[in-house]
C-alpha cells in the first residue's frame, strides 16, 4: 500500500479495532519501481484479516480497497 494511502487510512481508522493494530504493524519496505525505488508499506497478515481491512476500506477509505484487493488476489507460498 502507498504510503499516502496508509497514512489516511489509518488516521480513519479506530484505534480500539484490531485493523488499526493490522496496519499499525506494517512494515515499511523499498520495491523497484519504472528505474526508481519507492516506498510501501507491507501489512503481514492472513486472508481473514485482509478481508476485515477490505470491508473497512470500503467504509471508511475506499482509495486503499483496489491495493487491498490486489494483496488478496495474489498468490501465496503454501
Amino acid at each position: 500500500m502507498p504510503l499516502l494511502h496508509y497514512d489516511r487510512f489509518v488516521d480513519r481508522c479506530s484505534p480500539a479495532s484490531k485493523e488499526y493494530a493490522l496496519l499499525k504493524n506494517g512494515i515499511i519496505v523499498r520495491r523497484e519501481k519504472d528505474n526508481h525505488y519507492e516506498r510501501i508499506l507491507e501489512i503481514h497478515c492472513d486472508v481473514e484479516e485482509a478481508k476485515g481491512l477490505l470491508n473497512l476500506g470500503r467504509n471508511i477509505f475506499p482509495d486503499a480497497v483496489p491495493e487491498i484487493e490486489k494483496a488478496i488476489a495474489a498468490p501465496r507460498d503454501s
